[in-house]
């Protein structure tokens, strides 16, 4: 009797269900690190939910780049009062979206 072989010409399962495309995506993105890239794009499109409604009308989320937050900010004083706030909108990011990614919050 033949059997397939898979990886390293090890038997494969022929019990086991097929796998879901959605549990292949999750795999390949985790294997080859999307699912960072992802949940870090979450954050910058669930900004307005996680800064509150004032200081979304006053600010702007554009970007993500190596775990840094960058963030528009319309004037100099709302820019100085968001300095005092990166703590807060840290666990607000994480309650929010469960990026454990961001490290820092530039405000520009």
């Amino acid at each position: 009797m033949c059997c397939r072989t898979g990886k390293g010409n090890k038997p494969v399962n022929q019990n086991k269900l097929p796998a879901s495309i959605g549990d292949i995506l999750e795999t390949v993105f985790k294997e080859r690190g999307y699912d960072v890239v992802c949940k870090e794009w979450e954050v910058v499109s669930a900004w307005p939910q996680i800064a509150g409604k004032y200081i979304a009308k006053v600010t702007e989320c554009d970007r993500v780049n190596k775990g840094v937050l960058y963030v528009k900010v319309a004037s100099a004083p709302w820019r100085q009062e968001l300095t005092y706030k990166i703590d807060d909108l840290k666990e607000s990011i994480l309650r929010e979206t469960g990026c454990d990614t961001i490290k820092d919050i530039v405000f520009y």
